[in-house]
This record gives structure tokens, sequence and C-alpha cells, in this order.
């Protein structure tokens, strides 16, 4: 009887060339770990080497095929070798011709199998399953024989070792020989999850922890759907050329432009004492599905909120499908020595801030392996992205901006934003203490909502409402799903709907609970993300193409990550009153409607002359009596000069820096994008 190993799969990422290091920093803890979890597991190699160290190890995947083959391998049920092996006989012996068609013939029969071996398939899972029902096998065995069936089809499929696409013609004719896995005993028992890992890390603590994410685009629940097919086999329908099912509900945002947020809540949320990490980098340098969603900047911020973090680089080739055009890569380990407790959302507690980095390889008690090469990397500053899109708003210009501001310490202990908006450049200036103001009280309302609600909790709250209105989840269910496209949009699709939540929402009280949670929705199914009101002080933008998609959750969880973070201060001020609350340790930053200039904050005459000449006059003062300020402004506008600003800076002698950017929200409804000269003015010199 042919026998096979956990790890004689073909597998994406498969992470056979690194056990020997993970071994090395484990085996270097100061303290031996008793637990562990390998809660990506994929083909559970890893799981097992910290199994045959003696830990006992929780192994968790999403996929039903890989958790069927934990169950074999790992299960504690007695396991009747010679009775598997007669079924096992009976199956490699019986006659191909004389089987009936089955489910997984017709299916794929020609796609990656030939049509016999095609039926030989679905003949030995429907035994699998007489077998079991008929009490001749316990519930591990019954895994073996999955198990068996399962590396069976993956030696002999007609693929690079996944099930995006098969090789046309390239099926083999030779007859599928099935074998049985070569199971060993453990001393301690073993656990094995099917459960989204950000979920089961809140669930119980181990002594250490393994983490290999999805590096890049390719969604593992599509490149496994095959097995995935045979194992649970519900006969369900299947679609496109590559015969696949629906897997929308396993698709993982490790995959999208969610994965920094994601990655952040899964290590602000596990309870271990160490973390080691696997990664590579890919970076930018494969093709757009090969390109990792993680950078070393990214796991590196995350994981030093948690702890003092050493990384050891692996060289081995990749995986490839022969068109990335990356060659040699360099896995990555992550090795997080684990300082804090868990984030509690509950409490608001945070992890520790980000200190300092200093070179890994110098620090005292580290747990690297001497032998093992310790790279250092440097921490650049992240810029927080509004989920709130304002015409002018200044998410590119913030680093232009602050450096020509006096940075905190410099005797000025609070930022103060009087025009907030969208709470871009509050967020990114760098200090502490922001006081954000704003005339416009649901833009407030959400700033505060940001800053004391947990990011899953507003997600809970958002999710409940597009549910409630029957308005699409691209993220969850894709665009297909709508008959819609990324080119043409949402907009057809939610129309109705979001047209019934704008009408709700104008009818609410302002006193209301639920308020924000409507606001944030309808600004994000609106056009362009943006706000405004009619004369009647109705909110009336019409719908746009988007939805709650992966970029609007991930500034979503940025935003309310910084505001947690912040001493913020929130106010509904007119700027007029803001100048009598100052003092003159703030700093001063104003961003009003632009007096040359129209956009949706700024119609009906909104800003005007008088609004201005008090602004400009309240700012001189400030400086009057020793107050620093910086103000956004254009000094030119599409022929238009602003003498009445630029008089106003002469006069006091203000320093005026051009700012060499145009703002126009939408590219078809500006040809000319150099019609403005953006301006900052201020009373201090860097």
């Amino acid at each position: 009887m042919k026998t096979f190993e956990l790890r004689n799969r073909r597998y994406l990422g498969s992470k056979r060339a690194v056990l020997p290091v993970i071994a090395q920093v484990v085996s270097a803890l100061p303290t031996a770990p008793k637990t562990a979890a390998d809660i990506f597991a994929g083909t559970g190699v890893v799981g097992q080497s910290l199994a045959r160290a003696g830990l006992a190890v929780t192994v968790n995947d999403l996929l039903s095929s890989n958790t069927t083959v934990y169950r074999a391998f790992f299960g504690a049920e007695p396991v009747r070798g010679e009775r598997l092996a007669e079924l096992v006989h009976e199956i490699n012996t019986v006659a191909i011709d004389v089987l009936a068609p089955n489910y997984f013939s017709t299916t794929f029969r020609d796609t990656y199998y030939s049509e016999p071996n095609s039926r030989l398939i679905g003949h030995y899972r429907e035994r699998i399953e007489q077998w079991h029902a008929a009490g001749t096998l316990n519930e591990r065995e019954r895994a073996v024989l999955i198990a068996s069936l399962l590396y069976g089809m993956d030696k002999a499929a007609a693929t690079v070792g996944h099930y995006d696409a098969y090789r046309e013609g390239a099926a083999s004719e030779a007859r599928l020989v099935f074998g049985l896995p070569e199971l060993e005993s453990f001393d301690v028992p073993h656990t094995v999850t099917r459960q989204d890992a950000n979920q089961l890390v809140r669930e119980r603590h181990w002594d250490l922890v393994y983490m290999d994410p999805p590096y890049n685009s390719r969604q593992y629940g599509d490149l496994y759907h095959v097995l995935d097919n045979v194992t649970d086999w519900q006969q369900g329908p299947v679609q496109f050329k590559a015969r696949k099912m629906d897997r929308r509900h396993l698709k993982s945002d490790y995959c999208t432009t969610a994965a920094v947020p994601a990655f952040t809540d899964l290590i602000d949320a596990v309870d271990t004492s160490t973390i080691i990490m696997s990664y590579n980098d890919t970076g930018a340098r494969g093709n757009s599905r090969s390109a990792a969603r993680l950078s070393d900047t990214d796991i590196l911020t995350v994981l030093e909120r948690r702890g003092r973090v050493d990384v050891v680089d692996v060289p081995h080739r990749e995986f490839t499908t022969g068109k990335s055009g990356i060659g040699d890569i360099v896995e990555r380990l992550f090795v997080c020595h684990v300082e804090t407790p868990p984030f509690d959302p509950s409490t608001g507690s945070e992890p520790r801030k980000l200190k300092e980095r200093k070179g890994r390889s110098e620090r005292a008690g580290s747990a690297t392996p001497a032998s093992v090469q310790v790279e250092t990397a440097e921490v650049a500053p992240v810029t927080v992205r509004s989920p709130l899109n304002y015409t002018g708003n200044k998410k590119r210009l913030v680093a232009d901006i602050m450096p020509l501001l006096p940075p905190p310490g410099a005797g000025h202990d609070r930022f103060v934003d009087v025009f907030s908006g969208s709470m871009t450049v509050g967020m990114n200036a760098g200090y502490d203490r922001v006081a954000f103001n704003d005339v416009q009280v649901d833009v407030v309302g959400l700033g505060r909502l940001f800053g004391e609600v947990p990011y899953p909790e507003i997600i809970a709250e958002v999710e409940a409402i597009i549910d409630r209105y029957g308005l699409s989840d691209s993220q969850r269910h894709g665009y297909d799903a709508y008959g819609a496209n990324s080119s043409n949009g949402l907009g057809r699709v939610n129309k109705d709907a979001y047209l019934r939540l704008r009408t709700d929402f104008n009818r609410m009280d302002s006193a209301d609970r639920d308020r924000p949670y409507y606001f944030f929705t309808l600004v994000v199914f609106g056009f362009n993300n943006q706000i405004r009101y009619n004369r009647s002080g109705e909110f009336n933008m019409p719908v746009g193409k988007r939805d709650f998609n992966s970029r609007v959750r991930k500034n979503l969880f940025d935003t309310v990550t910084r505001m947690h973070q912040l001493q913020a201060e929130l106010w509904t001020l007119d700027f007029r009153d803001v100048f009598g609350k100052l003092a003159t340790t703030d700093l001063v930053y104003c961003d009003p409607p632009y007096l040359l200039g129209t956009a949706p904050y700024n119609e009906q005459n909104a800003w005007t002359v008088d609004d201005e000449t008090d602004l400009l006059d309240g700012l001189a003062g400030f400086a009057a009596r020793g107050g620093v300020f910086g103000l956004s402004n254009v000094l030119t506008h599409k022929g238009s000069e602003h003498d009445q600003l630029s008089n106003w800076a002469t006069e006091h002698g203000f320093v005026v820096h051009t700012l060499d950017y145009s703002y126009a929200n939408s590219s078809y409804q500006r040809k000319d994008r150099n019609a403005s000269t953006e301006v900052l003015i201020t009373n201090w010199t860097p």
C-alpha cells in the first residue's frame, strides 16, 4: 500500500524550507512554550513540527480540505489501519468502466482529470459517505480516507499545484492510485479548528502563535475550490471554465487593500507570549497578483505595538506560476517577544506606542539564533486617510504643510484645526492633543463616533444598515452578484435603497443615537463620498458608484485607530468664537472655504467676503498676541486674483509658501489642473 506524509502536497507558500529556522527560534526562547497555535496552517507542516517538539498545538485554517487533513494527522481517535487498507484496496482495484457517472465526473470530466479518473474520484467520495453512514468508519477514519482521496487527486491534477485553472489536454489517462497517510502518535492532544483567525485569537491563550497569512491577492478559497468541493461533498453548482463554486464567504481581507487593518486587529487581539510570523519580500516586484499586501514597515509598525521584534531572513525560491517574474525571494520571519496584553476595545486600552527603533542584533536577550542574520528596518510615518471626502481636503499636502509649521514640543502643545472637515490635517499633524472644529454638526458627530466607539462596533452597525436597506455589499459578494462591474459601478443597483436611507436620515432627530451611523453610511454610498445639504438643511447628495468596499474600510480603520490615540476635542463653533478659546501655546490651522472657488460645502454663498475679512482679522489678532497659525488658501483661481489675501499677508509681513497642487475632485470637471495657486500663509519661519 502506498503511503504519504503530511508534507507531500503541492501547495502555494508551503513552509517546509523555513522549518529548521522556526525550530531554532523556538528552542532559543528563554521559556520553553507548552502550547502553540498555527492559525493560517495551510499544509499544516509548521503545526506538525511544533507537535513533534512536544507542544499542544491548535491547527487552524478556513479551507475544509485542509482541516479535514489535520483531523486525519492530528486526531486522537483510534485508526484501524488494516481495515482502512482493505477499503482503499477496494477502490484501487474497482473496474472504472462499470462505474456510473456521478456528480464529480459530470462536473469535472476532461478538465483537471480525465473522464475515467473523474468517475473514480466521485465513486471513492460516495463510498466514503456510505461507509461512514453504515458505522464502518469513525470520524477520524473518515478524515483519513478523505485525505487519501485528496492527496491522490493532488498528485495527478492537470494543474501547476492549485485549481485557479487547468492545463487543457494535460489530464492524465493513467489510473489514479490512492494511498494512506503515515500517522504518528503524540504525547499531548492537539486541536483542529476551522475559524477566521481574527476571531480565533480572541478565544484563548497560547504560549506561542505562528502566523502565515496570505501574501497577495490570490484568494486561497478560489485556488483550492476543487479539493473543498470534494471534501464537503455538497454537490452544488459550479461556474466559469475553472468550475468554481461560490466562494465569496471565504474571501480574505489579507488578500485585499484591507490587509493592514485586518493584520492590526489580529495582532492587537492575540493573547500570547511569542508571535512568529512568516512573510516574504515580494513587495512590488511581481505582477499585481503577486505583490505583497503587507510591507515590512506595516508589519514592524503593528508588531512593535506589542513588544520587541527580531527579523530573520531565510532565502528560498517562491512558488510561481511562471509569470510573476520575481525569481529568488527571501522568506522573512518576524519574531515578536510580546510585552503588553491584548488591546481591549471595550475599555479603550491601547498597546504601547511605537518606541524608537534600534538595531535588533545588538539588543540584549535576543531570542534569535546567533547563526541567523538579523536585519534592521526603519519605520516610515503613515498618513491617515479619512473615509470622508472633501473637495480641497489636504490628504495630498499634509506632508508639505506640516514642515512649514512648528513641530510638537516647540512651545505648542495643542493643534487646533478650525475648519476640520475630513479631519485629515489634525489627524496627521503629529500632535497628541488636537481640537477639531467644524460648524457641520454631523461631521463633528462622526469625529466623536470615530474617537469613542471601537472599529468592530462601527462596522457591525454600518453593515446592519446595509442589510436593512438592501444596499450592495461588494466586499462580501463581488460585483457579479449585482450584474455590475467596477467600471460602471453600483449606482443603478443602490439608487432606490439609497434614496430611502437618505429620506429616513433627513427625518431623524439630531440627538438620535443612530444618526452618526446613518450619516456615515450615506457618505459611503453617496457620490464621491462627499457631503452636501440643501437650503432646508437636508442632506441631498445623489447616490455614488461605490459601496462599503475595502478601501473605505481601511480608511475607516486607520481613522478610528488614530482618533482613539489622540486626546481629541470636538467643537461645533463659528470660527469667530474659536479665537476666544485659543491660548498662545496653541498652533492654529485654518483651511476655510475658498472665496475664489466653489465646492459642495460652499454652495449658496455659504462663505462671503465678510466671513473672509473676519477670519483674516482674527488670525492677525491672534498673531499680534503671540500666537502661531497656518492658513491654507488660493491666491489665484481661473484667472481671478485674491487681492485681499495678498495685501493682508504683505501688510502684516506673513510668509507665503506656494504649494504646487490643484484640487479638482473629478478630472472631468476641470481640464486645466494648473488653474489655481495653492498657498500656505504662516507667521512662523521654519
